[in-house]
C-alpha cells in the first residue's frame, strides 16, 4: 500500500478553491473525517467529500532525508495515478444495483487515443446516464475518461470515482540538514466536477 503525501491533498484544497469550489482539509483523526480518511469537504456540490485513493504507477520519490554539506538540489518527477472518490452521503431508501453504474469507452487511434463515444453499463443509473446527451457531450468535448458509481447503502453512501494521473514533484536539498519538499499538480479541472455533478445529481433523483 502506497501512502498519498499529505501536500497532494492540501494542493488539491488549494486547486479547489482556485476554481471557486468551497473545499476545507480535514484531518483523518477528524470526527468530520470520512471514514477515518484524509478528507477533503465540499460545500455548494451535489457530492459533499472527496477522498484519494493510489491507483498505480510511482508515488515515491526517493531522497528522503539526510546530512551533508552539499548545497545542491535534486528533483524527482513522477506521475501516479489517483482515483478521486467524490462521495454523496446520507443517500437513503435506494437499490445498491439501481445504482451501479461503469462508462466505457470507445477510442480511435494509434499513439494518441481520442475518446469517440461513451456509454453506461449497470442498473437504472446507467440508463438515466446513458440518456443524457448533455453529459455525453461534456465528457466527449472534454476527453475525460473512467468514471464508475459505487454504491454502498450499508452505509447510506454512494461514491462516484474517476481515475487520473497527476503529477508530483520531489525536490531535495539544503546546506546543512538535507530537507524535502513536494508539490502535486494536474489535477482535475473544472469540467471533470461539472461531469461528477451531473452523475450525482442523477443518483439523487433516481
Amino acid at each position: 500500500m502506497f501512502g498519498i503525501p499529505k501536500e497532494v491533498f492540501s494542493d488539491l484544497v488549494d486547486h479547489y478553491n482556485s476554481m471557486g469550489i468551497d473545499a476545507r482539509l480535514v484531518e483523518k483523526d477528524d470526527p468530520e473525517a470520512f471514514d477515518k480518511e484524509t478528507t477533503i469537504k465540499i460545500v455548494g456540490r451535489q457530492f459533499d467529500t472527496v477522498i484519494l485513493k493510489f491507483a498505480g504507477g510511482s508515488m515515491a520519490g526517493g531522497g528522503g532525508f539526510g546530512f551533508g554539506p552539499s548545497i545542491s538540489k535534486e528533483v524527482k518527477k513522477t506521475s501516479p495515478k489517483l482515483n478521486f472518490h467524490h462521495i454523496i452521503t446520507g443517500v437513503r431508501g435506494k437499490s445498491e444495483n439501481d445504482l451501479k453504474a461503469e462508462m466505457e469507452e470507445e477510442k480511435t487511434g494509434f499513439i494518441t487515443k481520442k475518446l469517440v463515444n461513451v456509454s453506461w453499463k449497470g442498473g437504472r443509473l446507467a440508463g438515466i446516464l446513458n440518456g443524457d446527451g448533455e453529459l455525453k457531450k461534456k465528457i466527449l468535448d472534454s476527453q475525460t475518461t473512467s468514471f464508475k458509481v459505487e454504491p454502498d447503502m450499508k452505509n447510506n453512501w454512494v461514491r462516484i470515482v474517476h481515475q487520473k494521473e497527476i503529477k508530483l514533484t520531489y525536490e531535495f536539498g539544503g546546506v546543512i540538514i538535507k530537507t524535502a519538499k513536494t508539490s502535486a499538480r494536474d489535477f482535475p479541472p473544472n469540467t471533470t466536477i461539472d461531469i461528477v455533478d451531473r452523475i450525482a445529481e442523477h443518483v439523487k433523483s433516481l
